[in-house]
C-alpha cells in the first residue's frame, strides 16, 4: 500500500519500532528489543543509522527534539497507548501512525498484538484484543501466496489499515472497552465497502499484485530500498 506520510525535508525524523524494515527517511531509530529477538517483528533488526534501545512509553529525548515521527505497526503493541501518544507529542512536532485495522486483526494470525485499532474521526480508538484466532494462519498464507487475495486487500486499504498523520496536539488516542465498528449500520457498511480506485488504477494494482507475489522476499526488500518505500 501507499503510506500517506509526509515527513519534512528538513529536521530530524524519528522512527519508533523500526525493526527489520526502517523507513528510508528516518534519521534516528528506536526499538525495544535489540539483537536477534524477533518476538514481535518479521525479521532481523536493521541497524544502519543512529539507533537507540528504549521503551517507547518513556522516550529518552528532550521536548520537541524531532520534526516528525514514524510509527508503523507499533501502536497495537503498546502496554499503555495513551502514554505512548503523550511521549510522541512531547518529543515530536508531527508524525505518522499506521496500524492494522480491527478487521485485519480479526482475520490474521497476530497473537502478540494487544489492541484492536480503529480511526473514529481524528481519534485513534483502541479496545482490548480478544485471544481467539478462528482462522489460524489462513489469511497470512492468502496474502503471501495468492495474487487474487493480495490484490483484493490492496484495493481496499481503508478496510485493512488505519493511518493517522498528526501535527502538534492533534494526536488523540482513546481506549474503550468495546468496538466502535458500525457493522450493523447498512449506510456505514456501504461506505466501508465502496471501491476507492477506478478501472485503470485497479488494472495497474492487479499487475503489481501478480509481480509482487511472484518476487521473492529478498527482491522485494531491495526494491523497497531502491524506491524509498517501507512496503511493497
Amino acid at each position: 500500500m501507499r503510506q500517506k506520510l509526509n515527513p519534512p525535508r528538513q529536521g530530524l525524523v524519528l522512527e519508533v519500532g523500526s525493526g527489520d524494515n526502517p523507513h528510508p527517511r528516518a534519521d534516528v531509530l528506536v526499538d525495544r528489543f535489540p539483537g536477534a529477538d524477533n518476538r514481535e517483528r518479521g525479521g532481523d533488526l536493521v541497524v544502519d543509522r543512529p539507533f537507540v534501545v528504549a521503551d517507547a512509553h518513556h522516550l529518552p529525548f528532550k521536548d520537541g527534539a524531532f520534526a516528525y515521527s514514524i510509527c508503523s505497526h507499533i501502536l497495537e503493541h503498546m502496554d499503555d497507548p495513551v502514554q505512548f501518544a503523550r511521549e510522541l507529542r512531547r518529543t515530536c512536532k508531527a508524525g505518522y501512525i499506521q496500524s492494522p485495522s480491527e478487521i485485519a486483526e480479526r482475520l490474521f494470525h497476530w497473537s502478540f498484538h494487544r489492541w484492536y485499532v480503529n480511526l473514529v474521526g481524528d481519534t485513534l480508538v483502541l479496545h482490548p484484543r480478544e485471544p481467539g484466532e478462528p482462522f489460524g494462519e489462513l489469511f497470512d498464507y492468502l496474502y503471501e501466496y495468492n495474487p487474487a487475495y493480495y490484490f483484493f486487500q490492496r484495493s481496499m486499504p481503508h478496510l485493512f489499515w488505519v493511518e493517522r498523520e498528526w501535527h502538534g496536539e492533534e494526536l488523540k488516542v482513546e481506549v474503550r472497552d468495546h468496538s466502535p465498528l458500525p457493522l450493523r449500520d447498512p449506510a456505514a457498511l456501504r461506505e466501508l465497502t465502496r471501491p476507492r480506485y477506478g478501472p485503470l488504477a485497479l488494472t495497474a494494482l492487479f499487475l503489481v499484485a501478480l509481480i509482487g507475489r511472484a518476487a521473492r522476499l529478498g527482491l522485494r526488500q531491495r526494491l523497497r530500498r531502491l524506491l524509498g518505500r517501507s512496503y511493497l
